[in-house]
């Protein structure tokens, strides 16, 4: 730990003490655990609940009071619940998956096992995305994970050991362009996450009815190189047991210039997580500022939390 801030040295014990005594109850139990300091967070806490209950009520017009609050804790609880299964991952093998884990045969699926290019399976703050990544590396060889670098250096190793604890790649944002061409060359598949506000870089597509910047990575990479788009999603049915779904299998106009090949390829892939959230709303990270750069939060002064 030599050159490492106290700080960064104490939030890296506090987090392998957290993993470690997480890894110690049984999974019922730890499940439980995380879904109370999930609603803990929204009831008693009130993180970003002001701008959770705005993109409820964007999303869903019309939603009474009551219900767009149940969406809201319920998405606070299953984000807990995720974040005890990110702990836990190292025993969420093959054999987990078996146990737990029910897959969904869907065409989607199907031409994503058989695919002989490369392909970018785009994954969204629904469920338990984490898994998803890993639920897909157990579908198809040679899969790797686009993974973003944490400030404390002793955390980001941890959680990346954790991340690749099933033998799947890591590729860092700052050698994006060359590991995901590599990974695509040798017809592998890349998964990253894709439904953030991505500032004035971003590509602007509807979501919910109102305009979204949307970050252009996957849908340029499968433009350029003419690689399918996949959407996965994992659906929580009852504590630890899940279902895991590939929705569509997305792949890029030859037709259109490629600038309105990508706005078209991110238009589709935020179409079906929309049409995910509309059948699982309580599975969405409603806290996050989605609509920010379109000026969503200006109109009434409100979601600056």
């Amino acid at each position: 730990m030599k050159g490492v801030p106290l700080g960064h040295r104490l939030q890296y014990l506090a987090l392998v003490f957290f993993v470690r005594l997480l890894n110690l109850l049984p999974v019922g139990t730890a499940l439980t655990a995380g879904a109370i300091l999930g609603r803990l967070c929204w009831s008693v806490l009130g993180l970003r609940r002001e701008v959770s209950r705005m993109n409820i009520r964007q999303a869903f017009p019309g939603i009474p009071s009551r219900e767009a609050d149940r969406i809201g804790r319920d998405s606070y609880r299953n984000a807990g619940r995720a974040m005890v299964e990110f702990a836990r991952q190292r025993g969420m093998d093959r054999s987990y998956a078996r146990r737990y884990v029910a897959v969904e045969e869907t065409p989607a699926l199907q031409s994503f096992r058989e695919c002989r290019t490369g392909v970018l399976v785009i994954g969204f703050h629904f469920g338990n995305w984490e898994y998803c990544g890993i639920m897909s590396g157990f579908m198809r060889d040679g899969t790797a994970f686009l993974v973003g670098k944490q400030r404390n250096r002793l955390v980001d190793r941890y959680i990346n050991g954790l991340r690749g604890a099933h033998g799947n790649r890591l590729i860092g944002r700052n050698a994006t362009m060359r590991g995901i061409v590599e990974i695509i060359g040798s017809g592998g598949a890349v998964c990253w996450l894709s439904d953030q506000d991505a500032g004035g870089k971003g590509l602007v597509v509807p979501f919910f009815g109102y305009p979204a910047s949307t970050p252009r990575g996957a849908a340029a990479f499968s433009v350029k190189y003419g690689i399918p788009v996949c959407c996965g999603f994992m659906v929580r049915i009852r504590g630890p047991r899940q279902k895991y779904v590939m929705k569509a299998i997305l792949y890029p106009r030859t037709d259109l210039p490629r600038g309105e090949a990508e706005l078209d390829m991110t238009r589709r892939y935020t179409e079906v997580l929309e049409e995910a959230v509309r059948e699982n709303p309580d599975h969405y990270w409603w806290p996050h500022r989605r609509w920010k750069t379109t000026g969503f939060y200006e109109r009434d002064g409100r979601g600056r939390e």
